[in-house]
């Protein structure tokens, strides 16, 4: 091999599907990248040991996902697979993660469809089925215990099987295709894991931590720190609180922080009515030094005489000393503490919460221990760090995670230097470069990190304290004149002075929630409604998009469609042979005056004869669409064209259907042609600033008023070119009504695993009697050719078209991709954001 080799289709495939962030897609391309050095460049022998270093909440179970499915897809694949993990709550959530039907799988949208294989069924007939078929990807899952020791956890897997001839770890040593994740890789090195790992002979050993030992920097492939990660707002930003005054007592300290969770609570509630979804409820996370500590804290918070007994009952305790049923039972409830029907409000822990729990809805982490550096350093702040929303809000207490600290705030100020440094770190990639002699290779790349994490107090009725956080000196890249939402301001705070903000955040979001309905007198709108069929292997003419072959081969065929046939003279050569010479006469072609109407349900019936197409109505529509694209690109001849020709159209138009199928099979979400429909009439609620008008500038914070033909009263949007398309809108003298989108009310599948989404706006069209409707997503220049994006307006269309093909729509349903630049060029004139715009 001339170089360094990576399947960026594959990778962009897999990205894609899982819809991998983009440091996790880094992360996979990097260690593609490194892995095809060491084998394809540098020619060493197997293993090759690497580490991706993933900030805590950024989503190293991903990236496990697509390293697996990058490797089980190339063209000599892996099939065996084994997720070691440092101990049993890992093991078990990881088993989960891969497991089909589990609320929290990621197998729905892995192609390799990996079959987990563990301590508890290795022995089962069904199992021995798929270890003996070497199609199957495998993924085994165990604990590194499991496989270091021949005793205790390990006695399974060191056993002599007689179907495997040997021991499990045997069989394992024995395979020429392990790859090996080691999830929180910094858990087990040394002696032991070590000697496993040689003894295990694996092909690849890819080590997955967010905090490595010092002694494996040089085997870091891949680094994507905790600062950078607050920088591209993947996590909450992290804010210390302390008290001015000498109050540091354990009930002060746990009533501060139930105060600020019912603020949170409040604010989240408030979110989630506005965007129509589940309640999240916030949830603290209290450190104790030991158990007994958290024993006692557990009895005050089920006391009458904390906070008059309002967290009676709420309380989750998780600590070593649990036993038997006990412990399972706060295991469970603890992987429900997601569930809106949870009671738990407060999880009591002392060290068993390090690794292996990633739920969203941490909000406040209360640390009772003597210094709040210790919280820091250990993996503790990673609970805390994932985002219930998804992405940041806009709403400062839902973006942030408050870590009360037992210190007081003067002497947090003074060691803040010495906090930061804890988070000054530089990230690494793989970068492919070409050598002066042509060869392509992979060298690790550092890129230094600078800016500060944890900054100075804000003085009361201050948004941030000495210098701009990290997370507003770059923020998200936008493009042209748009500005990014501001970051929240982390760093020292006081308490009260949060407290304050908190409470007048909640108080202002409460008493300022508005209800609005459609208009009375409004045109309505129809939403048409239809759903996934569910089986990858229908294909349908809905899913051609791209009108421009069928017409341009109508046009060649016009021009092809000479009626004088040319006529043929056979003549010997010099030579003897006999060859066809072009007579200089010709004679016209029998023009047969076949109805063009007659012409088009031949060319309908050719293509509905076409392999895979189904016999159904939906089809046989869709088929004319197609017949007829053919017939426009002939132009005013058709009919005299296709009397004497059709054979040969009908033959050339199946070839190109046959074609334009093959590139969307197994690939496009196709729709079923059952549609229902139902009117638009949903409320909508919010808490925004509501505005008299919309000539003001954009705004995530305003509700806008003023509208002419917009359904409801008051609209309000994510985004500038949302806003400025809006307004085209209302001032498009064609267009009767349009309405903003919110979640579930058009919602479209655009994967095969089931994942929806909304367009921001549908609008209606009506000239002459004849209605278009219109599907309209905005988006930033930078994510117009983003992979989700591009499968989101392909699913879209699939579904304008299924819906215009079912026989039951008023008018016909078009979707339109519109960048940040098409809407601003437009000028406020709709007819040209359509000329600009992608359909």
């Amino acid at each position: 091999m001339n170089g360094v080799h990576i399947n960026d289709d594959l990778l962009s495939e897999i990205a894609h599907r899982l819809e991998l962030r983009k440091p996790n897609r880094a992360a996979v391309e990097s260690v593609a990248a490194m892995t095809s050095m060491h084998f394809d460049v540098d020619a060493k022998e197997a293993p090759f040991e690497c580490v991706v270093d993933s900030a805590t909440g950024v989503g190293k179970t991903y990236v496990m996902a697509g390293l697996i499915e990058y490797f089980a897809g190339l063209e000599n694949p892996a099939r065996n697979f084994l997720l070691l993990a440092p101990g049993r709550t890992i093991r078990d959530k990881s088993i989960k993660n891969f497991s089909p039907g589990h609320r929290k799988s990621l197998t729905d949208a892995m192609e390799s469809e990996p079959f987990v294989i563990t301590a508890d069924n290795f022995k089962s007939p069904a199992t021995r089925k798929v270890m003996e078929d070497n199609s199957r990807t495998k993924l085994f899952i165990f604990t590194v215990q499991a496989l270091t020791s021949k005793t205790g956890e390990g006695r399974a897997t060191h056993e002599y099987q007689e179907w495997l001839g040997g021991s499990l770890f045997n069989w394992l040593s024995n395979l020429d295709d392990l790859v090996i994740l080691a999830d929180e890789h910094h858990c087990y090195r040394g002696p032991a894991f070590s000697k496993t790992i040689i003894d295990l002979r694996p092909e690849l050993v890819v080590g997955l931590t967010a905090t490595p030992a010092k002694a494996d920097e040089n085997l870091v492939v891949y680094r994507y720190p905790l600062a950078r990660a607050i920088t591209d707002q993947l996590v909450k930003t992290p804010v210390l609180v302390a008290r001015k005054d000498d109050r540091n007592d354990d009930h002060t300290k746990l009533l501060d922080g139930v105060t600020l969770l019912r603020y949170k609570e409040r604010l989240a509630h408030a979110r989630c009515d506005e965007e129509g979804i589940l309640r999240i409820n916030p949830v603290m996370l209290v450190i104790a030094q030991d158990t007994a500590e958290a024993d006692r804290y557990q009895e005050l918070f089920d006391s009458e005489a904390f906070d008059n007994g309002a967290w009676i009952g709420r309380t989750l305790l998780v600590h070593s000393n649990l036993k038997g049923d006990e412990k399972e039972a706060a295991l469970a409830a603890l992987e429900d503490v997601e569930d809106p029907q949870s009671p738990v409000r407060v999880i009591i822990s002392v060290g068993m919460l390090k690794e292996g729990w990633d739920v969203k809805n941490v909000y406040v982490i209360a640390s009772m221990r003597a210094s709040v550096s210790s919280v820091l350093t250990e993996q503790t702040l990673g609970r805390g760090m994932r985002l219930p929303f998804g992405t940041y809000t806009g709403v400062e207490m839902l973006d942030t995670v408050e870590v009360l600290a037992h210190e007081r705030y003067e002497a947090l100020l003074a060691k803040r230097q010495a906090l930061n440094e804890k988070f000054i770190d530089h990230a690494v990639l793989a970068e492919i470069r070409r050598t002066a002699e042509g060869k392509l290779v992979a060298r690790r790349k550092i890129v230094d990190e600078a800016g500060d994490v944890i900054l100075a107090g804000a003085a009361p009725g201050d948004a941030a304290g000495d210098k701009t956080p990290v997370a507003q000196q770059t923020g998200p890249r936008t493009s042209g004149s748009l500005p990014a939402e501001p970051a929240p301001a982390g760093g020292i705070v006081d308490l009260q002075h949060l407290l304050g903000k908190a409470k007048d955040a909640a108080e202002e979001t409460e008493s300022s929630i508005r209800k609005h309905y459609p208009l009375l007198g409004r045109a309505e709108i129809a939403i048409p409604y239809t759903q996934k069929v569910a089986s990858k292997a229908v294909i349908s003419l809905n899913q051609i998009h791209d009108d421009a072959p069928f017409t341009a081969l109508g046009k060649a065929l016009a021009t092809e469609a000479d009626t004088e046939l040319r006529r043929t003279l056979l003549r010997p050569d010099e030579g003897g042979t006999v060859r066809g010479v072009q007579a200089e006469a010709r004679v016209e072609a029998l023009a047969l005056d076949i109805p063009l109407e007659t012409s088009r349900a031949g060319l309908v019936r050719a293509i509905m004869r076409a392999p895979s197409v189904r016999p159904e109505a939906g089809e046989a529509r869709a088929a004319q669409r197609l017949a007829d694209l053919l017939i426009d690109g002939m132009g005013a001849d058709a009919q005299k064209h296709l009397s004497a020709f059709w054979e040969r159209a009908a033959r050339r138009l199946t070839n190109l259907v046959a074609d334009q199928l093959k590139k969307v099979a197994g690939q496009d979400v196709v729709f079923s042609d059952e549609v229902n429909f139902q009117r638009l009439q949903k409320e909508r609620q919010t808490t925004k600033e509501h505005l008299g008008g919309h000539s003001e500038p954009h705004s995530k914070s305003v509700a806008y008023n003023g509208w002419t033909k917009c359904l409801y009263e008051y609209a309000w949007f994510d985004t500038s070119p949302e806003y400025k398309a809006a307004q085209a809108l209302d001032e498009a003298p064609n267009v009767i009504v349009w309405a903003r989108l919110h979640i579930n009310d058009l919602p479209i599948t655009w994967t095969q695993e089931g994942r929806e989404y909304n367009p921001d706006l549908v609008a209606i069209e009506e000239v002459d009697g004849q209605r278009t409707c219109w599907l309209i997503e905005t988006k930033m220049n930078k994510d117009a050719n983003a992979e989700d994006v591009q499968a989101k307006a392909k699913a879209a269309k699939t579904w304008a078209n299924t819906v215009n093909n079912s026989g039951k729509v008023d008018g016909r349903w078009h979707y339109i991709l519109l960048t940040e630049d098409d809407v601003n060029d437009a000028g406020l004139d709709w007819n040209q954001m359509k000329a600009f715009g992608a359909r």
